[in-house]
């Protein structure tokens, strides 16, 4: 990894100038790039491989109109997924049905891509521009991809389009804090082959003002020492010799960095001191997959590696002299490979299967604490599933999965659901099943120096929902509407709490207890040259401590988790005529506890963010352009998504969209 950064910063050069040349648009060209352009398709709800469970794919209506932002605002405002936010380009973490961000797998093109080491993903460091499709695993949907999602899985995708024979998109995008965006990418290719090339580049100089309240007296700073920006290359390669089979290469490399604002509440202003608190990710990530389709059976293959450096540096200089208080360095590397099998008994019985094997190999230091470790985990794992329909009313599911890390053998992990259908000529399912799920703790968790504990026991959980799910349609009008109700109990919940030596350890809670309600709305209006849509997502997740304290300190039984709103929504409306188009966001959260406390000291209040943008396009020739203006925190709300960290007010972005 010496060389990485060099190494993507000469790739990014050669890709931009070239994507610059020849201009910009997707592979999918007419629907793929402007909301104007998008059309919606039938949905077909009863299917026998899903049958119990809940997934949902987030519209490229919505993908697309959040191009230039990262993956976690996609998530927070467009799904029941909740987004703990430190900030604009700082970590941003998923709680998926009021779980914790370790119990969301996220994978990329069929690869786990949850470090290691934290167990976790950070969504700030994944743009929009690199993902083609998104869908999500809730619960115990995602026992038939992985183990260890006790709260669901992110599924993010590239896809290729066989028509394509040249085109390509160029995207500028420019804002307030000194904010700059720049996107390109060219695709290639014919019926046997096809190459798609994206480069990006994110900067910003993360200055607003706001006032703070946490220092006596409250008086207005600006954000200081916060820049970020990121850029990378990511390279597809797919390859069809023959009808039956398919494959597919793709690479991407990236590099992040990032200052760090000092806490609103740090009053230790020292005019002869300059603050240290930087952070730097570098990715190289490939796979390679085949697929062999046949007429009764399918086969697909699939290896990848996931290479992270994480490197932090915190401290100060004085008088030219450096002092350090961190400076840690942590490189992770895995490898993945994934063989799955899917027979077609006949049309109304599915069977599945799939065995994976992961290495993961890590090396964490901290040159000033003279801290860290250096381990090597394996993982194997084996999964079956069947999947049968009995008539045109039932469908059921059965699948079970065994893991295997290094020499210890975890328990069988499954899932068992049910599809009724009351009325063969609606589309309308009533779903519901049962799972039990489980998840290993982190290196972090058992390795960590100081504070990491090798006796911690693995997570165990067990899930009930059930739901259902109605899809309606006319020439016009298309609507499509989700409710679903679930409970989990996860046995060992793993937490960090401080400890008697002044640093934090990792302990298992012996019981806690996650329940909640989603309920999701879709609607979409096609006539003539108007089209809307729609989309609303209302979430109410409760997620406690049931037993035992696990000090004389503790006080967390029967209290909210720590940073979880108990109710959440959100609503994305966009219309256009005749190259016309207007988009509105609006986001809502309730309080939010700190610790397990009512004090209100602790406490995070409700706040409503509104987003609001206006566009136009038009064609010239084989171009088509598009401008749009997008103005974030419409009312200039003021609000926190953790403690200590003001967010940015009224914000203002220029885009320009070239397509060919």
């Amino acid at each position: 990894m010496i060389y990485f950064g060099k190494m993507l910063k000469y790739a990014f050069c050669i890709v931009a100038c070239f994507n610059y040349l020849i201009s910009s648009a997707q592979g999918i060209q007419d629907s793929l790039f402007l909301i104007p352009e998008v059309e919606v398709s039938g949905t077909r709800i009863f299917q026998k491989d899903e049958a119990g469970t809940k997934t949902t794919t987030v519209d490229s209506v919505v993908l697309l109109e959040k191009i230039n932002v990262s993956l976690s605002s996609v998530l927070a405002e467009n799904s029941p997924v909740y987004i703990k936010d430190y900030g604009r380009g700082a970590l941003a973490t998923a709680s998926f049905r009021g779980t914790s961000p370790s119990h969301t797998q996220v994978s990329w093109n069929g690869i786990n891509v949850n470090s290691p080491m934290l167990g976790m993903v950070d969504f700030s460091l994944i743009p929009v521009y690199v993902v083609d499709e998104m869908n999500l695993l809730h619960g115990a949907a995602s026992v038939g991809s992985q183990s260890g999602g006790l709260g669901g899985q992110i599924n993010i995708k590239n896809n290729v389009d066989w028509q394509n024979r040249f085109s390509g998109r160029y995207y500028q995008g420019i804002g307030s804090f000194g904010t700059f965006d720049e996107f390109g990418q060219v695709n290639v290719g014919n019926r046997t082959w096809q190459s798609k090339t994206r480069a990006y580049h994110n900067y910003s100089k993360n200055n607003y003002e706001f006032l703070n309240k946490n220092i006596i007296p409250p008086e207005k700073q600006r954000n200081t020492h916060a820049a970020f920006g990121k850029y990378g290359v990511v390279q597809e390669f797919y390859y069809k010799p023959a009808i039956e089979w398919q494959m597919s290469g793709k690479i991407w490399l990236q590099n992040a960095n990032r200052a760090i604002p000092t806490v609103t509440s740090d009053e230790s202003a020292d005019g002869s001191k300059e603050k240290i608190n930087d952070q730097t990710d570098q990715t190289l990530k490939a796979v390679a997959n085949a697929n062999y389709y046949a007429d009764t059976y399918t086969l697909r293959f699939a290896s990848g590696i996931d290479m992270q450096q994480l490197d932090y540096v915190n401290g100060y200089t004085i008088n030219d002299s450096l002092n350090l208080n961190t400076q840690s360095f942590s490189n992770m590397q895995s490898w993945h490979n994934r063989a799955d099998v899917e027979w077609r008994v006949n049309s109304r019985c599915l069977i599945k299967s799939n065995f994976q094997y992961n290495r993961y190999e890590i090396k964490s230091r901290d040159k000033i604490r003279q801290s860290g470790y250096e381990v090597v985990r394996n993982e194997v794992s084996a999964f079956a599933g069947t999947y049968f329909e009995l008539n045109k009313h039932f469908q059921l599911s059965a699948n079970i999965r065994k893991d295997w890390v290094d020499e210890l053998f975890t328990p069988f992990i499954y899932s068992v659901g049910i599809n009724y259908r009351p009325l063969t000529k609606q589309n309308w399912v009533i779903k519901s099943n049962v799972s039990r799920n489980f998840r290993n703790p982190t290196l972090n968790d058992m390795y960590w120096q100081p504070g990491g504990n090798p006796a911690l026991k693995p997570e165990k959980g067990y899930t009930w929902e059930t739901g259902m799910h109605y899809a309606w349609q006319n020439r016009a009008l298309k609507m499509e509407t989700q409710l679903t109700v679930y409970r989990s109990i996860i046995h060992n919940w793993i937490i960090w709490l401080p400890g008697l030596q002044s640093y934090w350890v990792p302990q298992n809670l012996e019981k806690v207890e996650s329940k909640g309600v989603e309920a999701m709305l879709k609607l979409s209006y096609n006539i003539q040259k108007t089209k809307l849509y729609v989309l609303s997502n209302y979430t109410y997740t409760s997620t406690v401590s049931r037993r035992n304290a696990l000090t004389y300190s503790d006080i967390s039984n029967g209290k909210q988790l720590p940073f979880i709103p108990l109710h959440s929504a959100n609503l994305f409306f966009t219309a256009s005529n005749r190259g016309f188009y207007i988009t509105f966001q609006h986001n809502t959260y309730s309080k939010r506890n700190l610790l397990y406390t009512n004090n209100q000291a602790y406490t995070l209040y409700a706040y409503h963010l509104n987003h609001a943008s206006v566009g136009k396009s038009w064609k010239v020739n084989q171009f088509t352009f598009d401008t749009e203006l997008k103005i974030d925190n419409l009312f200039d709300e003021y609000y926190r998504s953790v403690l200590n960290r003001f967010m940015p007010g009224r914000s203002y972005t220029v885009m320009v969209k070239i397509m060919l």
